[in-house]
């Protein structure tokens, strides 16, 4: 029987690039858990009511007057954001795009800012006279978490030297 020949692997013009690794790599597997999950549960929903059925009760929710709509709406805006920054995370780090490092702290500021109004919109409707002293106090503590957080990835991608190179590659 004759021989074959060995074959060698395969080998790409970048294999001495940088790999996703460390911090950069739990960053983006939790984007990618932040984008599968909305995307689980409108596919969920979809394959439970059927599609008319599940945009239609989507509608429906977004759309009812009152204040549980209301805050729905308001809590909803946050999520949304978070849900476009995952993505596009997800889709310039597997691009490795250089823009990276500039677009995903920016698109996370905006979350923050969005998620700040959507806290104090919903503690205004909840409050019959009105938002106080009170309602800043109580908001305050997490929205300091939410800002030394993002504070932190701002300066990881600014100053970080994993993303620096896995994103100049």
């Amino acid at each position: 029987m004759p021989r074959l020949p060995s074959i060698r692997p395969i080998r790409h013009d970048n294999d001495d690039a940088p790999r996703l690794s460390g911090l950069l790599a739990i960053i983006f597997w939790c984007a990618c858990g932040i984008t599968a999950v909305p995307l689980a549960g409108i596919f969920t929903l979809i394959s439970v009511l059927g599609p008319q059925a599940a945009w239609s009760a989507i509608a429906d929710s977004l759309s009812a007057p009152g204040a549980s709509s209301q805050m729905l709406r308001f809590g909803l805006f946050p999520q949304v954001v978070l849900f476009v920054w995952a993505i596009g995370f997800v889709i310039l780090t597997v691009r490795r795009s250089t823009r990276t490092r500039a677009l995903a702290p920016v698109a996370l500021v905006v979350w923050l800012i969005v998620t700040a109004f959507s806290q104090f919109a919903i503690r205004d409707l909840l409050a019959p006279d009105g938002l106080t002293v009170g309602d800043l106090a109580a908001l305050l503590p997490a929205l300091l978490a939410q800002g030394v957080g993002v504070a932190g990835f701002v300066g990881y991608m600014r100053e970080g030297e994993r993303p620096r190179r896995y994103y100049r590659s």
